[in-house]
């Protein structure tokens, strides 16, 4: 018989209301989700275990829709440390990735890996050698030979492409990274480092595979293409144009937005030194089409691109840029469980669902930084982090870890 365990705390954010609800309580049986409701009708000896998070929020686990697991911008020059060796990569990996599970990211989404080591990754939390967040992963990113793509690998015309993503799916990819731009504006347009032909042969190739498509792409012509094309997620699109956001909002084509590479010092000042200088130049203008996009009411998920532990940081940013707390919570839960194709197993708490679960200290309907205050994330059913030093969590009877 599964075990039955029961969570409660004061209030409760179910990823769907606009409101907290008081005495939340949630019964976990093994890994999913039986019932939500109060806890005040509720007897604890009728359970086999229970966490008790008195003064604190239960809140869906949050879903990092734009990762790299091997990545850390806190390191000098980040982007070219992406050529170390795979050991090292490998041990970058797992600390990166129990550095998100404790900030309460119990989903990641990872945009490519060096030599598939975001699958090795995903494997290995699945059979519970390392911590982390469950993984959806793209495999060897797909760029251009002269492109853009620190992460991705260089493929030539529409034979190497299709090949790459035969390769990728015989790997055990979740889905296909391809690169159509580079991420900088500079003095002219952006270019296309794909052309429309291979665009077009990706897009195929994947859908006929079951794999859907994203591209690290923040405007130009190559979006255009892509739109057109039926591109199934966007990446980033920091210099997209009010025509292509209304292309975008009428689309299949869902967002995803990472404004921290734009945004936020330690990353930038970790660049590489010559592209320093031109993202400070560029932030303005970056900053203005993400609150074009936020104003025109597109769904959006929110990733990191790398920057571990920080996703509630992306959280105050598009805050910051016009979204309502309410919509960036959403981007954290719901929109970025539909971005994973796992709309229908998290990103709410409802019956049937994960139990992924986090506590958080605060109302981040209020105020979106309570996200940065997670004192406990429990993932399918397994408490598997808690701060015990905090004296309102000496009420837990049971570790799961």
């Amino acid at each position: 018989m599964a075990e039955r365990i029961l969570v409660k705390a004061s209030f409760i954010w179910d990823g769907i209301s606009k409101d907290l609800k008081d005495n939340g309580a949630i019964l976990i049986e093994d890994t999913k989700i039986k019932t939500v409701g109060s806890n005040v009708e509720i007897n604890p000896s009728d359970y086999d275990h229970v966490l008790d998070f008195s003064g604190l929020t239960l809140m869906p686990g949050l879903i990092d829709s734009h990762t790299h697991h091997s990545m850390d911008p806190t390191l000098e020059n980040y982007l070219d440390r992406m050529s170390d060796s795979i050991p090292e990569l490998t041990l970058r990996a797992v600390a990166m990735m129990r550095k998100d599970l404790q900030a309460g990211v119990t989903t990641c989404r990872t945009l490519g890996d060096k030599a598939y080591l975001d699958i090795a990754c995903r494997e290995a939390v699945n059979r519970n050698l390392i911590l982390g967040p469950r993984s959806i992963v793209a495999g060897k990113g797909i760029r251009a030979a002269k492109g853009h793509g620190f992460v991705g690998y260089p493929y030539n015309g529409k034979g190497e492409i299709r090949n790459a993503i035969h390769e990728n799916l015989a790997a055990g990819a979740d889905f296909i990274k391809i690169y159509i731009s580079g991420t900088l504006k500079g003095d002219g347009d952006l270019p296309s480092y794909l052309t429309r032909e291979e665009i077009a042969t990706a897009i195929r190739t994947s859908h006929e595979a079951g794999l859907n498509v994203a591209s690290h792409c923040v405007g130009g012509i190559g979006l255009d293409w892509a739109l057109e094309l039926g591109l199934d997620t966007l990446e980033h699109a920091y210099h997209i144009s009010d025509a292509q956001i209304e292309k975008l909002a009428v689309s299949t084509t869902k967002l995803v937005l990472t404004p921290s590479p734009i945004l936020n010092d330690k990353i930038v000042y970790h660049y590489p030194k010559h592209l320093i200088q031109g993202h400070f130049n560029e932030r303005d203008e970056i900053c203005r089409r993400m609150r074009a996009l936020i104003g025109a009411n597109i769904p959006f998920a929110l990733g990191t691109d790398g920057m571990h532990g920080e996703l509630a940081q992306e959280a105050e940013y598009v805050v910051e840029l016009g979204a309502s707390n309410f919509n960036a919570l959403q981007a954290l839960t719901i929109y970025g469980a539909s971005v994973c194709g796992m709309e229908n197993e998290t990103g709410t708490l409802e019956a049937g669902k994960y139990a992924d679960i986090i506590a958080v200290e605060g109302n981040p309907l209020e105020n979106i930084e309570a996200l940065k205050k997670v004192k406990a994330v429990v993932k399918q059913g397994r408490l598997v982090h808690y701060s015990n030093s905090q004296s309102h969590l000496k009420g837990i009877k049971y570790s799961l870890l």
